[in-house]
């Protein structure tokens, strides 16, 4: 008696056929993703409400102005175990020492600078929308600024990228 033939089959995920998504689709769920983003983003200069605690010792960059334009960043070493959020909070409440440069740069609150806070140099209403992790593990923030509608990061603008995953939801893709 004859063998039958076995084809073997590419291995995959998910046990059911989801459909390629139309371009309708990716442009709704890219909105509503971004519209979720920018709901969550919290304002800096007031008191982070959710936690971000890091999971091992890493840098963090942060800008001095609004797209690194003249200022360029500081980089903070933050320790495992520091909740991000508060970190960054902290780092730009603080006031802004004048010696150290700051005098060409654009104070989006008020313009004579009396007691000028670092969070004033980044925009109108600066608003921290999630973070992202490059090669090295490192943190960069992903700026949102309701006033402007702008989104930043570091010196580039940025977008959400969105895809389905194995189970058919849409998930941020970084």
């Amino acid at each position: 008696m004859a063998q039958p033939k076995i084809e073997k089959l590419e291995p995959s995920l998910s046990f059911v056929d989801i459909p390629e998504p139309t371009a309708k689709e990716i442009a709704e769920a890219k909105k509503s993703l971004r519209d979720i983003t920018r709901a969550m983003a919290w304002p800096v200069h007031r008191w982070p409400i959710d936690r971000h605690i890091c999971e091992y010792n890493t840098r963090v960059h942060l800008p001095r102005t609004y797209l690194c334009q003249k200022g360029g960043e500081d980089v903070r070493v933050v320790r495992r175990g520091t909740d991000v959020n508060q970190f960054i909070h902290r780092h730009y409440l603080n006031l802004l020492e004048m010696h150290k440069g700051g005098e060409d740069w654009v104070n989006y609150v008020h313009a004579d600078q009396v007691v000028s806070r670092r969070h004033e140099y980044l925009g109108p209403d600066p608003r921290v929308a999630g973070y992202f992790f490059d090669s090295e593990g490192e943190i960069h923030i992903k700026w949102w600024d309701a006033f402007l509608k702008d989104q930043w990061m570091d010196g580039d603008k940025w977008s959400l990228n969105v895809m389905k995953d194995a189970t058919g939801k849409w998930v941020v893709r970084d």
